[in-house]
């Protein structure tokens, strides 16, 4: 590691020279005289039908299997340094500024990220919830793997185990089949690239937005695999190959050229063209590598394997005391890592496809925003520093429009992270210029002095738990679950509701529970999603205080933001604690037979809404439905958008005290889909989900046709006595 920090420039050459062996270099396989009668080696034998060998073969013979650098193959080994040398220049130049980003800790936790490259990147796991853009993709990019990997075989086997060794494992055994695969994958990667070229320019999703660059890359692709299977076939079939069965797809187009040009002479003369204009445009493909969309083939493993590998739910801790400027204001302050995510960005859009705000017609566009972001990162780097992104690249309404749902995180087959972003600047504005959206004013100073964004009185929190009988635990009492009930569930009507549901299913399954009453404070999560870190700081050291003058096994929360913040982001400040969300616990109940159900057969039709921070933040899309499935009288009826596409509520992200001054509401798009489903009841599992969606269904006056329940409420409604 400190090699590389020390010298990466030597670093950045080693890694454009090992990462990309251009498959071009396959049909320089034809380049190397297996000796076989009737091979493809045409540059070594004067027949290859008889084996005869010209001057170059001679010497390739004399020379102990060792090919020859004769002037022809000196000239071509020149030509190919010069792709190499745009490769690296280009690399070096995005390389140069990813480094004007601040440094930041990714050399560790090597299997992990090892793991990340093979599933994300070899594998396509996120690409593939897309199948026709996932699939047309892989076939193209396995095609370049293998395609280069048997290059690099074919290179080992010329210059190490023949030309060194004397040992040859391509002979006439293994020749055909190697001439299938390479026939066989090249076929796959002109396929895939005829899939790409289709989807963008006959389907024209709307997540695309085509540049010219796009279709410079594809008609280079497309032309180099056309003119790569013609020079096979062609060649196969001028020496009459016996080989040529073994390569079906380059035959097959021999056969097309033979029926259009007849005359043997002419043929010839085609396939010199066609060589040679394989070959430069192999050499111009490589050398445009680095200045056009296909710098991905190298950004794209990088962002995956330098991800954050930090939870999901926790955004980053600053250092209020070590910290000169708060947030990010100019491009020099993101991280390096931040940097790269924008050249990583290939502009598929599927970040925008899902984004909530932007499909409901706001200013944000993620995908926008990262692009812009780029394009600010290219200008002369000696004034990148003279120009602010807030207002001049983002403006505010594009980051106060973001609700946290970590959608474009989620769904970026890359791991770039918008939303990241979008809470630095968040940060930036509160913290050095004191800018927060008026509205939100009053929940700020509430929290602050009451702990709560209503400004309600301490004495009143939980009032409605001593009417239940629920014990409040007092400085250094021992309980096994401690039930962190939130700030809705002290003070909303309605779920408190929910909160009295939870109650009853533990006093039903004899859990040893208690509750900090008067004493809880807000986690914070607003505070920190809105900007305002040193205020999130203050209320976590007030909650850890409090907190570790009580004993328990573990926290229980009926709220997915609370139920983050405790478990992914108070970690950050020394404390370990096993946090449980109320549907896990419930499910856990289930399982072990201490909570049981009446058995009826209704048919009640439910929706259930995935809420953003137990779903994509905590992957806690599994309790819930085991849940609703036990519970025999209800159907359970999947809204198009669920689990990990999931459309947000709309209240996250502080937007719950926030008005929605342009385009759609959020909440209202959502009801209006679990309407389609047919639904009588649409499920929640979030406080803030709860009331986002119910206010939703009484404005579109849909309350009389569906309801608003927490799984909590329908299960304890169905608990046997």
């Amino acid at each position: 590691m400190g090699f590389f920090k020390r010298n990466h420039r030597i670093a950045v050459v080693l890694f454009s020279i090992l990462f990309f062996i251009p498959p071009s270099f396959l049909h320089a396989t034809e380049y190397y005289a297996f000796r076989l009668t009737g091979s493809d080696c045409t540059p070594c034998h004067t027949n290859p039908q008889t084996g005869s060998l010209n001057q170059t073969g001679t010497l390739y013979q004399e020379e102990g299997y060792r090919y020859p650098f004769t002037g022809k193959g000196i000239f071509l080994y020149c030509l190919w340094g010069l792709p190499l040398l745009f490769i690296i220049f280009g690399f070096y130049r995005r390389y140069r500024l990813w480094r004007l980003g601040k440094v930041e800790g990714k050399w560790n936790r090597w299997k992990e990220r090892w793991k990340s490259l093979t599933l994300y990147g070899l594998g396509h796991r996120t690409i593939f919830r897309s199948p026709f853009p996932g699939m047309s993709h892989l076939l193209l990019f396995w095609s370049f793997i293998v395609l280069g990997l048997a290059t690099l075989m074919i290179i080992v086997h010329e210059y190490l185990f023949l030309g060194l060794l004397g040992i040859r494992f391509i002979d006439s055994e293994t020749y055909p089949y190697l001439r299938l695969f390479l026939d066989f994958f090249g076929g796959i990667g002109w396929i895939g690239t005829i899939l790409l070229t289709y989807r963008r320019y006959l389907q024209r999703p709307k997540a695309l937005d085509n540049q010219w660059t796009d279709a410079i890359s594809l008609a280079l692709l497309f032309l180099l695999f056309f003119t790569g299977f013609s020079v096979t076939g062609i060649r196969n079939h001028l020496y009459q190959s016996p080989f040529s069965s073994w390569a079906p797809i380059a035959s097959s187009l021999s056969s097309i050229w033979t029926k259009i040009i007849q005359e043997e002479n002419t043929l010839r003369i085609i396939f010199t063209i066609l060589w040679w204009t394989h070959l430069l445009l192999s050499f111009f493909l490589f050398s445009y590598v680095s200045f056009s969309r296909l710098l991905h083939l190298y950004t794209s493993p990088l962002s995956i394997f330098f991800r954050n590998m930090e939870p999901k739910g926790a955004l980053p801790k600053m250092d209020l005391d070590a910290t000169e400027t708060y947030g990010v204001g100019r491009i020099e302050e993101f991280t390096w890592k931040h940097l790269l995510e924008l050249d990583a960005c290939t502009r598929c859009g599927r970040c925008q496809e899902t984004c909530p705000a932007h499909l409901s017609g706001k200013a944000l566009n993620p995908k926008r925003v990262v692009q812009n972001l780029k394009h600010h990162l290219e200008t002369v780097p000696q004034k990148i520093g003279e120009r602010e992104i807030i207002h001049q690249v983002v403006t505010e309404e594009e980051l106060w429009d973001c609700t946290t749902c970590r959608n474009c995180l989620e769904h970026c087959p890359v791991f770039i992270e918008p939303m990241m972003k979008l809470m630095e600047f968040r940060r930036n504005l509160v913290l050095n210029h004191g800018k927060i959206p008026r509205e939100t004013h009053f929940a700020f100073r509430n929290i602050e002095r009451k702990g709560n964004p209503w400004g309600f009185d301490l004495e009143k929190r939980m009032w409605w738990t001593k009417d239940l009988g629920v014990r409040q635990i007092s400085p250094g009492e021992k309980v096994d679950l401690l039930f962190w009930v939130g700030c809705y569930g002290s003070y909303d009507d309605r779920n408190i509701e929910v909160a009295t549901s939870l109650i009853h299913i533990l006093n039903r399954a004899g859990a040893d529970f208690g509750v900090l009453g008067s004493q809880e404070w807000c986690c914070g999560i607003d505070l920190r999603r809105m900007g305002s870190e040193y205020l999130f700081q203050v209320n976590v050291k007030k909650n850890i205080d409090l907190l570790q003058q009580v004993k328990f096994q573990r926290i229980l929360t009926t709220c997915p933001h609370c139920f983050n913040t405790l478990k992914n982001e108070y970690s950050q400040f020394g404390v370990r604690w096993e946090v449980i969300h109320s549907t896990a616990l419930l499910d856990e109940l289930i399982q072990q037979g201490k909570v049981e159900f009446q058995s009826e057969r209704k048919g009640i039709p439910v929706t259930l809404h995935d809420s953003c921070y137990l779903g994509r933040y905590n992957d806690g899309y599994e309790p819930p439905r085991r849940i609703l499935g036990t519970l025999s009288d209800l159907i359970l009826l999947e809204m198009k958008r669920s689990r990990e596409k999931g459309f947000c509520c709309g209240g996250g992200g502080c937007h719950m005290w926030m008005e929605e001054r342009t385009g759609r509401r959020i909440n209202q798009m959502r009801v209006e889909e679990a309407e389609r489903t047919g639904a009588e009841i649409l499920v929640t599992v979030c406080p803030l989900c709860l009331i986002s969606l119910d206010s939703a269904l009484r404005v579109l006056n849909l309350d009389d046709r569906m309801r608003v329940m927490d799984v909590l409420e329908l299960a304890a409604k169905r608990i046997r006595t």
